[in-house]
């Protein structure tokens, strides 16, 4: 089984994220990227991967299984909560958000969706 991963923020850490799943880990294929760079987005982009020019159109996208947060840290809620929300699987880099209430939020919303 392939899981088609969408990765959110393609600075260094979300670069080295990419390089990762095509190249070392089994089972993973990055489909989506995006950034606020758009041009950067698209100029790391695997083969055949789409670019989009929000987080929200990446976590959209139905030919996107799991979602990997790697964007700048205040933008972590949101997108981690769209993706608890759109039933797919998220990877969020540190920090999980940057307030005790937004991480709260974020429990909050994996434990209602049945998640761990």
């Amino acid at each position: 089984m392939t899981v088609n991963v969408g990765v959110i923020g393609v600075g260094m850490i979300g670069q080295d994220h990419i390089r990762r799943l095509t190249t070392v880990l089994a089972g993973a294929r990055v489909v989506a990227v995006s950034d606020v760079d758009v041009a950067r987005a698209g100029s790391v982009a695997p083969e055949g991967a789409s670019v989009h020019g929000s987080g929200q159109e990446l976590i959209a996208d139905p030919d996107v299984d799991a979602v990997v947060v790697t964007s700048w840290g205040p933008s972590h809620e949101e997108y981690v909560l769209a993706g608890i929300a759109a039933g797919k699987q998220v990877f969020c880099e540190k920090p999980l958000a940057t307030t005790r209430e937004a991480c709260e939020r974020i429990l909050d919303a994996e434990v209602a969706a049945g998640r761990r």
